[in-house]
């Protein structure tokens, strides 16, 4: 068990007019108990309109939060956006996490059992569950099943989310990263959380993965804004169809390397 690795957990948290979860998300990353390191938040905020300052305006000069503001209008862009910053500006950073700002850490102890896995096993990647949020409700939990790192399984998951099914949807908001894992985010208009995460399982071979099956990490709104915009321009479906594709094709060119 290590006891000298006391970096900073940071969450980075991006921000598109967001006012009305804002502060429930930022609350529930405070609010955190048993964790002996520092935990940090990263604010980027990309070209909001809403009046998201005045919903935090008590909290904008705790030092446990910093803020920073781009106007990328990309999803992705402001995902590496986040990696690059924490890892040129906080050098002390032991591991990355995200937490967009209309969801919310399930419990006030669940940063303390992230902090045990590190503690105990050190992994370059952490994968966590969640439990998925629509009009309020608790409609189902998305487990970081260890069966994930089999290529089969994989696909058959990715398949189902090509084909709409909530169920295949993959636990792709509750990674915490170190800072040496040199995966980025795609340029997709949806759905670029799981081509994240499947980059980073394509990697099994490359960085240690520990799949926290026991970990429920945080509450996932499948309502939220980004989600909901992303249906209407009938990109949500495009793109799961389009990771499937170059999943497969991935395997394949594995195969007959």
């Amino acid at each position: 068990m290590s006891t000298a690795n006391n970096g900073k957990i940071v969450i980075g948290m991006p921000l598109k007019n967001g006012a009305n979860t804002l502060r429930r998300a930022v609350e529930s990353i405070l609010t955190q108990r048993g964790v002996e390191r520092e935990i940090l938040i990263l604010i980027v905020n990309d070209g909001s309109t809403d009046n998201w300052r005045d919903v935090i305006s008590d909290y904008l000069d705790d030092q446990r939060i910093i803020i920073e503001n781009v106007k990328f209008s990309k999803t992705y862009a402001v995902r590496n956006f986040i990696l690059d910053y924490i890892r040129k500006n906080i050098p002390d950073a032991e591991y990355i996490g995200r937490l967009d700002a209309d969801d919310f850490i399930v419990d006030e102890y669940a940063l303390s059992k992230i902090a045990k896995v590190i503690d105990l096993y050190e992994p370059d990647i952490i994968i966590a569950g969640n439990k998925q949020m629509l009009n309020n409700n608790i409609v189902g939990v998305n487990y970081a099943n260890k069966k994930l790192l089999n290529t089969e399984f994989l696909k058959t998951r990715l398949l189902q989310m090509a084909n709409g099914a909530i169920e295949g949807e993959l636990p792709s908001c509750n990674v915490f990263v170190k800072p040496t894992v040199n995966v980025r985010y795609k340029d997709v208009e949806s759905a670029e959380d799981h081509w994240y995460i499947v980059e980073l399982l394509l990697r099994k071979s490359c960085y240690k993965i520990y799949m926290a099956e026991e970990i429920i990490y945080s509450i996932y709104t499948l309502n939220g804004n980004l989600t909901k915009n992303n249906r209407k321009r009938n990109v949500y479906l495009k793109s799961r169809r389009e990771l499937y594709n170059y999943f497969i094709s991935k395997i394949l060119r594995t195969e007959y390397e």
